[in-house]
């Protein structure tokens, strides 16, 4: 949700919570009939209060497209601690999140053409209870997308070996391209 969604609801919410205990004050006689028909007779009276129906009609229609709208990663959170895998019927083994990054920064460094990685764990629904972020420096002359595929697939490998998780969803962006490491011959002297 926005920062303008959420403003509205900062104000939203309160007028519709009054409006809520003035009608169930009328509702349970607690105001006299006297008094609230009085104050409404003087509210529909004045200009101002078909400007703040407009306004609220508005905030609510703002507040129902939210329901409808839909990102990629608003099912995502990012993980923290420790993840449980199922192996099996004996149990359930649990992996610090610290250590998957570790696992597949590691990894991701060790293709050529990365010079560095960052990784982050997210938890998601579904058959696969994670997803992996990484972020990676290019380097100056490489094609990322060989190099993201290079990544992703040496990252699958690990997983598997280290972890037995299979298809792992891997997400790869490129933060920074720098200048390539030049490998040399070496020089016969």
């Amino acid at each position: 949700m926005g920062i303008i969604r959420r403003l509205i609801l900062l104000f939203y919410v309160p007028i519709v919570l009054a409006a809520l205990v003035a009608c169930a004050g009328i509702c349970l006689r607690l105001i006299p009939e006297k008094v609230w028909l009085g104050e409404v007779k003087f509210w529909i009276a004045q200009d101002e209060t078909l400007a703040a129906l407009v306004v609220m009609a508005l905030a609510s229609l703002i507040l129902w497209t939210a329901v409808f709208s839909r990102k990629a990663s608003q099912d995502l959170t990012e993980a923290s601690g420790d993840i449980p895998f199922e192996v099996g019927k004996p149990g359930e083994v649990k992996v610090a999140t610290s250590a998957i990054t570790s696992v597949v920064e590691s990894t991701a460094v060790t293709v050529n053409g990365v010079r560095a990685a960052s990784a982050s764990v997210y938890r998601q629904s579904g058959e696969m209870p994670i997803k992996i972020r990484l972020a990676i420096v290019l380097g100056q002359g490489f094609s990322a997308p060989k190099v993201s595929e290079a990544a992703v697939t040496a990252i699958d490998d690990a997983l598997l070996t280290v972890l037995h998780l299979s298809k792992v969803p891997v997400e790869v962006s490129v933060e920074e391209i720098t200048h390539a490491i030049v490998e040399r011959d070496k020089r016969v002297v």
